[in-house]
């Protein structure tokens, strides 16, 4: 089972038709990184502080399946999906509370050398947590 955690459609995420604001879709699978991150023991604070490669993301998508509306309850599930030398790619599947599928997204991250600006291998630690991230699938 992918690694899950839990958020609620808030009103700053609908738009005047009372549904998901299209690019909340993506904030929504930041945020669960960024909590896969914090249960994984990653510090992004650090991380960005420091002088290693870094892993932005690169391309993005979302698909919408259903309409998510103010007060919904959604569980996001995190998954890898792909692993390069130089990227690595995050599925986020998002549902209801019925357990429904209602949307899709997909994050491709590039580990990046800071001074260059060009793709780098993935660190070790990137590796580990791709790994540690698979286990719990």
């Amino acid at each position: 089972m992918p690694w899950t955690t839990e958020t609620t459609v808030r009103m700053r995420d609908t738009d005047a038709a009372g549904v998901i604001f299209f690019p909340r879709l993506l904030e929504m699978a930041h945020d669960a990184y960024e909590r896969l991150l914090d249960h994984l023991g990653v510090s992004l604070a650090a991380d960005l502080a420091g002088d290693g490669p870094i892993a932005p993301i690169g391309r993005c998508e979302a698909d919408y399946r259903r309409p998510m509306r103010l007060g919904d309850r959604i569980t996001v599930e995190v998954s890898v999906k792909r692993e390069g030398t130089s990227s690595f790619a995050l599925r986020y599947v998002f549902r209801d509370e019925a357990g429904e599928e209602v949307a899709r997204a997909l994050t491709v991250h590039v580990a990046m050398d800071r001074a260059t600006g060009r793709a780098a291998p993935l660190t070790d630690a990137m590796k580990r947590g791709l790994a540690a991230l698979r286990e719990m699938e």
